[in-house]
């Protein structure tokens, strides 16, 4: 079995977060490696982070840059993803989608925090939640795909994690939005979930 080595900063809810939480509940043999940074910026693929570089059994080396990218390899690698390309697709679709309020995050927590950038977080997760409230709330399991966790699941985890972080995670509630709400607190008591 292949063991991974995940370069970023030692930091919580950042651009590595679900690759994290899906390497822990995938089982996978992995380590946080923090670089001398910005030292070895200039060593790094595309001069920024994370990058993920798997040893395979026979010793070859693979390494990946972009999280997005990553986060898609981990999640085909250990079966987050569906098989079947259209039911991938749409789950990458949910990812997509959430990401918008995870860069509405970004942009009021760490470029500018005004009463737009609030307002402009707000307004896209109450939209993220009016769409995706009714997605699972069709799925009897409770999940965005199937009958077990899938990389939109990691992803709304995320998202709730950021928006705890700044005292805003009533937009995902039970009240606001249940489904979401129950996916995401039986995550929490997942133990691979909460040693991430």
């Amino acid at each position: 079995m292949s063991s991974f080595e995940l370069l970023y900063f030692p930091i919580n809810n950042g651009r590595a977060t679900i690759t994290k939480l899906m390497l822990n509940v995938g089982g996978a043999k992995w380590k946080l490696t923090t670089p001398d940074w910005p030292s070895a910026k200039q060593t790094m693929p595309y001069g920024r982070l994370p990058v993920l570089i798997e040893t395979c059994t026979d010793g070859s080396k693979f390494t990946l840059c972009e999280s997005k990218a990553i986060e898609r390899y981990v999640a085909h690698k250990f079966g987050f993803l569906p098989s079947d390309a259209k039911e991938a697709a749409t789950a990458e679709q949910y990812v997509d989608n959430i990401a918008d309020s995870i860069e509405a995050y970004v942009a009021y927590n760490f470029i500018e925090k005004s009463d737009t950038s609030k307002e402009k977080l707000i307004n896209t997760v109450k939209y993220l939640v009016s769409k995706h409230e009714p997605i699972l709330a069709a799925n009897p399991s409770g999940h965005y795909i199937g009958n077990n966790l899938s990389y939109p699941d990691f992803a709304i985890y995320l998202l709730h994690s950021v928006l705890k972080q700044i005292g805003m995670c009533d937009l995902i509630s039970d009240s606001t939005a249940p489904h979401m709400y129950k996916l995401i607190k039986k995550m929490s008591e997942n133990p691979s979930i909460a040693s991430a």
